[in-house]
């Protein structure tokens, strides 16, 4: 979906000011490779810039529905400058080097404050190792605590890590467009069961049933 469409609609909805964001938690992938998980800061604009330019071709086509060459000053503004509540992202950065290796997002629905549509990018040489699984187990943990009880995500129909992903989470395909397939996930009452990202959030309900 157009940034800017994204943007416009975020601004219509009722939200909180921008919270201060906690450090996040350390998580030891499937092959061992550890990385931190936490809620991405104004300041981390210099990050996603790397993270983006370590991305094949390929990958930002799949992100990006076409071609993407670079990221804007605006779109880096926009894809850090995120309020928590209507618009949250949780960035994984690599323990050995600080490095981000990932990126899970959901943005909230203008029309239907109860859902929200999510992304998820992983760097092509962190792909495979279960971090896009982690991450979206978090980001559905966020959203519950925000309200939000279903995620729509637009792929490219050829993505096969997506919709893996997408599946392994209990998404359903409800539509075929041009090149694009779109998921549906409803998020169950209970959490993914993952460690929460601040121990604050223990307050909001979060306990594995």
């Amino acid at each position: 979906m157009d940034t800017e469409l994204i943007e416009q609609n975020v601004h219509r909805l009722p939200g909180r000011r921008p919270v201060r964001a906690p450090e996040g938690r350390m998580v030891v992938l499937r092959d061992g490779s550890a990385v931190q998980i936490r809620q991405v800061r104004s300041a981390d604009a210099p990050l996603l810039a790397d993270g983006f330019a370590r991305l094949s071709a390929a990958s930002r086509r799949m992100r990006f529905l076409g071609v993407k060459k670079e990221l804007s000053t605006a779109d880096l503004r926009y894809f850090t400058d995120v309020d928590h509540h209507n618009h949250e992202a949780l960035a994984a950065l690599d323990q050995a080097g600080g490095h981000g290796v990932g990126i899970a997002r959901y943005i909230r629905d203008a029309s239907d404050p109860q859902a929200a549509e999510i992304a998820v990018t992983i760097v092509d040489d962190w792909q495979g190792r279960g971090l896009g699984t982690e991450l979206l187990a978090r980001l559905s943990d966020r959203a519950r605590s925000e309200g939000i009880r279903r995620f729509t995500a637009l792929a490219d129909a050829g993505n096969v890590a997506v919709a893996t992903l997408l599946s392994n989470a209990g998404a359903r395909l409800v539509r075929r467009g041009p090149g694009t397939v779109e998921y549906e996930i409803t998020l169950t009452s209970g959490p993914a069961c993952a460690e929460p990202l601040d121990p604050r959030e223990a307050q909001l309900g979060k306990a594995c049933a």
